[in-house]
């Protein structure tokens, strides 16, 4: 489809960049704080599966949502990418050096996945629908990181 900035390839590839820097983000995580390491290695291993999926869609025939969707999701994803959200969410590594302790952290990690979710949902309202059914799938797994990770945070 042309006309729009960002390709299906383009934010297929984006999701795997967000992924991969999750991973390195979680596992650095885990090599920092000890007495959490098969917490943060069980949220590094699921981001490496997600990096996985996306991949597995990149290599598949491309499909889009509506025209409107399309569009919609184009600037939704622009302003995501304009606002440093995107970029953002590439400083995985970084972002795991710069936290002074614990609690920075998960704070940083409860950041993360909020803007993962928000990133994923513009992604998923361009993609078809099969595509849409597995950002979907993968969206609930962040959810589900989000809610364990700010379970851990009360704690510390």
């Amino acid at each position: 489809m042309s006309g729009y900035r960002y390709s299906r390839p383009v934010l297929l590839e984006m999701a795997i960049a967000a992924e991969e820097s999750a991973k390195t983000f979680y596992s650095a995580l885990s090599r920092r704080f000890p007495e959490h390491s098969s917490f943060f290695n069980q949220l590094a291993g699921d981001e490496e599966q997600h990096a996985k999926t996306y991949r597995r869609l990149l290599s598949g025939g491309e499909t889009y949502a509506s025209r409107d969707e399309r569009t919609l999701a184009d600037r939704y994803i622009q302003a995501l990418e304009t606002s440093g959200l995107v970029s953002s969410l590439r400083r995985g590594g970084e972002r795991a050096v710069e936290a002074a302790d614990l609690k920075t952290a998960m704070q940083a990690a409860v950041q993360m996945e909020k803007d993962t979710v928000l990133l994923y949902h513009s992604i998923a309202m361009a993609a078809g629908k099969e595509d849409r059914l597995e950002i979907y799938r993968i969206i609930d797994v962040e959810l589900g990181h989000l809610a364990k990770i700010e379970s851990l945070l009360k704690t510390v």
